[in-house]
């Protein structure tokens, strides 16, 4: 067996040294962002003398208090994160500790499910909705999200007080290139055959992508390449799975762990809690502000249509990554990547690669039927 990676434990450790680093921060009067979404660049907040945490729920505890206000079926994410802000706000434990720390959230416009919960929001915290083109792939697209994100940028200063100037923008996108990079290091290394880390341990740390400040997780990435550059897992040659779909948010990890589980080794992750959250870079050769929107537009989420760029993305991992076989997770309700499941499956019958589809929630009453399926899967592709 190989020997336990020491580097994972700098990310163990840092939520409890995180929740200090921001209360000392309210307490010298900068303000908290809380976000929910790739497609709300860290860059604007950070330049205008913010700070962002994460507020995407991966936790089953607050999905009840959800569903006092939410219908039973839309997606278990969106209850989750619902259900820990309005927890946190009233005075509840059962939400996160960080969640309560947020002074305003800043939210986008995707799916339906988040756009119509968006609107209950400000009854629990000053809600700001950054608005975004559907149509991406068009000159008008790019424009109107310039002109979004813009507007952001002047909400943000009112905010804090602070003027967003050229040069702080510039900074904060070479210091978001740098964490992409470093990601893109770290993925590299897990082109190996077999590669030196499983993808369960990939997925808790960037689970942390978003509440770490960028500094404490390029630290931490830094940390793990380096270890794992020598590194040789001890493991005999197991089927190479991409997992693609929908975001593993914080807490939940139940599809990931049971193909790891059950025999697979998961070597890339074609969703916002994977891939989509660092592929592209921002061009640090132009108008910060068109870097931007042309960056952020790129990012192919299933809210996107046409979403070409997301079946390119999927096939470009399957033969880089060496895929034996691709799983498929979407979670119950959520009809973007439901519906989109259909297109993707049929780019991979093209390239002969297997594909299975697994959608689930939250809960652990599917565990046992989903690793039954993992499991047969798995046998198949040896």
């Amino acid at each position: 067996m190989s020997s336990p990676l020491s580097s994972l434990k700098y990310f163990e450790d840092m939520y409890s040294i995180r929740l200090t680093q921001l209360e000392a921060e309210r307490k010298r009067g900068v303000k908290i962002i809380g976000t929910l979404c790739l497609f709300v660049p860290d860059e604007i907040i950070f330049s205008a003398g913010a700070d962002r945490i994460i507020l995407c729920g991966g936790k089953a505890d607050t999905i009840p208090r959800a569903e006092e206000f939410l219908p039973r079926n839309i997606c278990p994410l969106v209850k989750s994160s619902f259900g820990a802000i309005i927890d946190a706000c009233c005075g509840g434990q059962i939400a996160c500790s960080h969640v309560s720390l947020v002074d305003i959230i800043v939210a986008e416009a995707t799916c339906d499910a988040k756009k119509k919960t968006y609107e209950l929001l400000p009854e629990y915290r000053k809600t700001y909705v950054l608005d975004l083109p559907q149509r991406p792939n068009t000159p008008e697209a790019k424009d109107y999200f310039l002109s979004e994100l813009k507007k952001f940028g002047m909400f943000m200063d009112t905010v804090t007080g602070h003027s967003i100037t050229t040069d702080a923008l510039r900074r904060e996108i070479q210091s978001a290139n740098e964490t992409r990079k470093l990601l893109h290091r770290l993925y590299d290394l897990r082109k190996r055959d077999p590669p030196p880390i499983r993808g369960s341990e990939i997925l808790r740390v960037m689970q942390r992508q978003f509440f770490l400040s960028p500094a404490q997780f390029q630290e931490g990435i830094r940390q793990i390449c380096d270890e794992l550059e020598t590194r040789v897992l001890d493991i005999e040659s197991k089927p190479r799975i991409l997992l693609s779909g929908c975001p593993n948010a914080a807490g939940n990890t139940k599809v990931p762990d049971i193909i790891e589980q059950k025999g697979g080794i998961i070597v890339a992750e074609e969703s916002c809690t994977g891939t989509r959250a660092f592929w592209d870079l921002v061009d640090e050769e132009k108008d910060p502000w068109v870097g931007l929107a042309e960056r952020y537009l790129e990012i192919p989420c299933a809210c996107m249509t046409p979403n070409e760029q997301r079946i390119t993305r999927i096939k470009d991992l399957v033969t880089d990554y060496n895929v034996d076989g691709v799983v498929y997770s979407t979670l119950q309700f959520c009809h973007p990547y439901a519906i989109e499941k259909f297109r993707v499956q049929h780019a991979l019958k093209k390239m002969k690669v297997p594909m299975l589809a697994i959608e689930s929630d939250y809960g652990d009453a599917d565990i046992e039927q989903i690793g039954i399926r993992v499991e047969a899967f798995l046998e198949m592709l040896s």
